[in-house]
């Protein structure tokens, strides 16, 4: 009998568990077993009538808990305040965004002590998920990461160059943010940001710069002709075009479609502004059209009189200027 007893086993009966032993329970938890509200002296007296061995885990180990319910989880749309202290008016030290997960490390009253990730304090009850409710999400997340799992495995088999993604238990759930850890987040969003808007000021002078070397390229180009006869209503860079139509025949060598007369042309491509305008531009003028060369001048059909030729760009009032590269 001494030796069952150093091998931690008990005897006992179940009349005598049953009549000897009152059990206590919480309403909350009326389906678990507890441990007997007796002294150990009690427990030990009736091992020695008992004829029947019972593991003395039956007695420690509540076998139907459940693995999840000492966990929470955030029940808010935007995020919710770990605080140091269970006031409002306490400093706070982390955030819990939606469905983020917590562990219960005090009683879920009014305010409620939990730890999260690197964060430990207190949460306003009323916005966290507890008891079987939290227990019942945690297993819908745990299934749905397992079934993830299974997708990666797949498609790990079809394409077996692709790695597999394997998760630890503790990146099954995802936990709160402490006030440093957004610090450092905030600071390196604001430094990604910088970085893009930086790139993206790059990326648009080469692109200005490229246009202004294709523009130049239209501006060479156009200055061959120069010397050529005005025509009205022609299209010819070399018998005879008038403004539109040579504004029109240059871009054409280069694919590019314009209207056919310097009024239609007024809405092609894009607007920009005179101190804004590159070698390849197209300036529009009441009743006439040129191609920007850079330096303050236009290429352009003149007139009958004067044929193809470079006119100062503000020699009138300019109406727009056309980006059509």
């Amino acid at each position: 009998m001494y030796s069952d007893l150093k091998k931690g086993l008990f005897l006992v009966t179940f009349s005598g568990a049953v009549m000897l032993l009152p059990m206590t329970a919480r309403a909350a938890d009326a389906h678990r077993k507890e441990l007997p509200n007796v002294g150990i002296e009690e427990v030990l007296s009736d091992c020695y009538s008992s004829g029947k061995k019972i593991e003395i885990e039956e007695y420690l180990v509540p076998t139907q808990k459940g693995e999840y319910l000492d966990m929470a989880f955030a029940k808010v749309e935007t995020f919710l305040y770990i605080r140091s202290e269970p006031t409002t008016e306490s400093e706070w030290v982390g955030k819990l965004y939606p469905d983020d997960a917590a562990k219960i490390m005090g009683p879920v009253d009014e305010w409620t002590k939990v730890q999260s990730g690197k964060v430990t304090g207190y949460v306003y009850s009323k916005y966290i998920t507890v008891g079987r409710k939290a227990e019942e999400k945690a297993q819908k997340i745990v299934k749905k990461k397992q079934e993830k799992k299974i997708e990666l495995k797949e498609t790990k088999q079809e394409n077996p160059e692709k790695e597999e993604v394997l998760e630890s238990p503790e990146q099954i759930f995802d936990y709160a943010e402490s006030k440093e850890e957004e610090e450092a987040r905030l600071a390196k969003e604001a430094e990604e940001a910088r970085k893009k808007e930086e790139e993206e000021r790059k990326k648009a002078e080469e692109e200005a710069k490229e246009k202004a070397g294709s523009g130049q390229a239209v501006v060479d180009y156009a200055c061959q002709f120069i010397g050529n006869p005005y025509v009205w209503g022609g299209t010819s860079l070399t018998n005879g075009a008038d403004c539109s139509g040579f504004v029109q025949s240059v871009y054409k060598h280069f694919g590019v479609s314009l209207p056919r007369t310097s009024g239609q042309m007024r809405g092609a491509g894009k607007g920009v502004s005179y101190n804004e305008a590159v070698p390849g531009d197209v300036i529009c003028y009441d009743g006439h059209v040129g191609i920007y060369m850079g330096d303050g001048q236009i290429v352009n059909a003149i007139n009958s009189s004067r044929g193809i030729g470079v006119l100062s760009a503000t020699y009138t009032n300019i109406v727009t200027v056309r980006r059509v590269l």
